[in-house]
């Protein structure tokens, strides 16, 4: 049996989530030049149900973090407290992941994230910039001549030398180099080849592989259904012998007539989001035929509608609505209503 038309509405069971709460979730450690000073910070673990707060446990073995933190926790049984402590071995910055229990069956993984404040050394800086130049006869030996800040005239086939000299705050200053040579004036090149004129002219033919040898006609002409309708373009340059290009389209005739598409929509009476299982509404298919929609005998004809469950290839229900109560989602389910004939 075919299927005609397919909808689909995801159905939501929602309760109170739950939620954890870190009263401190990043920390800046102060540092040195490359690592960190030891020391430690504090966070405690809050955990809620909607608004309501609720026991929260860390075990230590289950808590991830990075060579040289540590953490430790104090003896509080709904919302303890932990130190995250680091020492000198911790060079840069990293996050401790802590999984955090809600009763037997949540448990939610929260991050805390830290940091290193490090203390900045002496820096090197840049006190001048000097670039020079020089012509030479060689490309590949520095010259040793005179250096000029001014750029010196260049023969035809000699090179022109640009030295940068960086002086730093401290240290010896850095010296580097760059050369390009100057060539010969080269000869002069022969006349352009330019578009004088460029025309565009068409023709309808019943072939569309041979170039048509009638009338052609700088407009368009009609083309009937069947046919071919030809362009020629030729250019005419300011030297040389002009060049023709051709381009052909052809004229389809129509198609027959499509069928009305089939479209089907799901609506809820009552939404589709609902809270601590109080869920009651009935589910209707809506079927349209080429935008209209269809009822009663019509429907009839194009076939029966029916229901399936959560990807489930048995239907649940046959008929054009679906009455779900409480006991029939958990968490969430996905209902599929398809038009068979």
């Amino acid at each position: 049996m075919a299927t005609k038309a397919v909808g689909q509405v995801d159905v939501v069971d929602v309760t109170d989530a739950y939620s954890i709460i870190l009263t401190s979730e990043a920390h800046t450690f102060p540092g040195t030049t490359s690592a960190a000073k030891a020391g430690s910070t504090t966070t405690q673990v809050i955990a809620m149900q909607g608004g309501t707060q609720v026991a929260a446990s860390v075990t230590l073995s289950e808590v991830t973090a990075p060579t040289g933190v540590t953490v430790t926790k104090d003896t509080d049984a709904t919302a303890p407290t932990l130190t995250i402590a680091v020492s000198t071995a911790v060079t840069s910055a990293g996050t401790v992941t802590i999984p955090v229990h809600i009763g037997s069956d949540v448990t939610i993984d929260k991050t805390f994230s830290f940091a290193i404040a490090f203390t900045g050394g002496t820096g090197k800086g840049i006190s001048s910039t000097t670039v020079e130049y020089q012509a030479a006869s060689s490309g590949t030996t520095v010259p040793t001549g005179t250096w000029s800040t001014s750029i010196p005239s260049v023969a035809e086939s000699q090179y022109l030398w640009t030295r940068t000299t960086i002086a730093y705050t401290s240290g010896d200053p850095s010296v580097s180099y760059s050369v390009g040579k100057m060539g010969a004036k080269g000869d002069t090149g022969s006349a352009g080849k330019g578009i004088a004129s460029t025309t565009v002219t068409y023709q309808a033919s019943s072939s569309g592989t041979t170039v048509p040898t009638g009338t052609w006609s700088s407009s368009v002409p009609a083309v009937s259904k069947g046919q071919y309708l030809w362009t020629k373009t030729v250019t005419t340059y300011t030297s040389g012998d002009p060049t023709t290009s051709y381009s052909v389209g052809y004229a389809g005739t129509n198609g027959t007539n499509g069928a009305d598409a089939l479209t089907l929509v799901v609506t809820s009476s009552n939404g589709l989001i609902f809270k601590n299982s109080s869920i009651a509404t009935v589910l209707t298919a809506h079927v349209y035929k080429g935008g209209v929609e269809v009822t009663g005998d019509a429907l009839a004809v194009l076939g029966a509608i029916k229901w399936y469950k959560d990807g489930s290839t048995t239907a649940a229900a046959t008929g054009q609505t679906l009455t779900i109560d409480a006991g029939d989602v958990t968490g969430k389910a996905t209902y599929v209503a398809q038009l068979e004939g």
